[in-house]
């Protein structure tokens, strides 16, 4: 499933022969941020942002093949997430911060907190009973958890700038870029151990040679909860990372700037996405190769979906 912001369609597409089963239009006012699917595989949301301020969320029943706009008005959706075992609540936070719990059943938000300070939100996750924030502020990134009801369980401040935030189990992995002072890797927090510091490895120190940043920006994470992949999006380069021993295994040089990686289910393959070149690109996961990249006229966003 994909989002082609050339002819404003969502696509559904068969994956093993690219054929384009399904093309559901919506309005050129909207522009998507993100794509989530329910843990059932029965919708898709699409936050959108509007023209003129009109940001809505579009729904694709999955079954039916409808797309339909939500009765819900909503702020710039800048993060979105669904809780990881609800189809019903998902969390929006705004560029300035504001983060919001939106019940998707009763069609209602509601505000749960301002940032004490000028900060950015740069990632979401969610699971039942918590939320998961990762902040960019002027001294650096702070991770942070919520209750539902937006009170404050638990932050930690990193001094680099953190990207996202991924949930993988009972691990939270933090992917950061530089600052003046630090380098650029990945923090890995273990839940079950708040009180401690978060385990950090590093992907490029400060003093490298190249000076170039590669620039951590996402983690997808394989169906044992033991492996991620971390997307360098300048560095063109996926870093295997084993979670258990904290070790990065493995360096995969694609030679092109990804934004977002999805695992195929029971393969070594990986569908690669970019806001640079607004393709898809077909990874070999163990031997590293690129296999294919998308030909097309076609802008397609960098979030995707596999559909069973």
């Amino acid at each position: 499933m994909a989002v082609d912001a050339t002819t404003h369609a969502v696509l559904i597409v068969d994956g093993p022969s690219g054929e384009i089963l399904t093309e559901l239009a919506y309005s050129p006012e909207l522009t998507p941020t993100e794509l989530v699917v329910t843990p059932d595989y029965t919708k898709a949301y699409l936050p959108c942002a509007g023209i003129n301020g009109k940001n809505s969320i579009l729904a694709v029943n999955l079954t039916s093949l409808d797309i339909y706009r939500l009765p819900l008005s909503i702020p710039y959706p800048a993060q979105f997430v669904l809780a990881e075992t609800t189809a019903a609540d998902a969390y929006l936070a705004e560029p300035c911060g504001n983060l919001h719990h939106l019940d998707l059943t009763t069609m209602s938000s509601q505000l749960l907190g301002t940032p004490a300070t000028k900060a950015g939100c740069v990632g979401l996750a969610a699971d039942a009973e918590r939320i998961y924030t990762a902040w960019e502020h002027y001294a650096g990134g702070t991770v942070m958890e919520l209750d539902v009801k937006g009170n404050i369980s638990w932050q930690y401040d990193i001094a680099g700038i953190p990207t996202n935030i991924i949930l993988a189990g009972n691990r939270l992995i933090v992917p950061f870029t530089n600052t003046a002072f630090t380098g650029e890797g990945v923090a890995l927090f273990n839940l079950s151990k708040k009180s401690s510091s978060p385990t950090v490895v590093t992907i490029q120190c400060p003093s490298c040679p190249s000076g170039l940043a590669a620039y951590p920006c996402y983690a997808a994470i394989a169906d044992d909860n033991r492996t991620a992949y971390i997307i360098n999006e300048d560095g063109a380069a996926i870093f295997v990372i084993d979670l258990d021993t904290a070790q990065i295994v493995d360096r995969l040089i694609i030679g092109r700037s990804l934004s977002r990686l999805y695992l195929i289910p029971g393969s070594q393959l990986a569908i690669g996405t970019s806001n640079l070149f607004a393709d898809l690109s077909l990874i070999d996961l163990a031997e590293g190769p690129l296999l294919a990249v998308t030909s097309t006229k076609r802008q397609l966003l960098s979030n995707i979906a596999i559909l069973p």
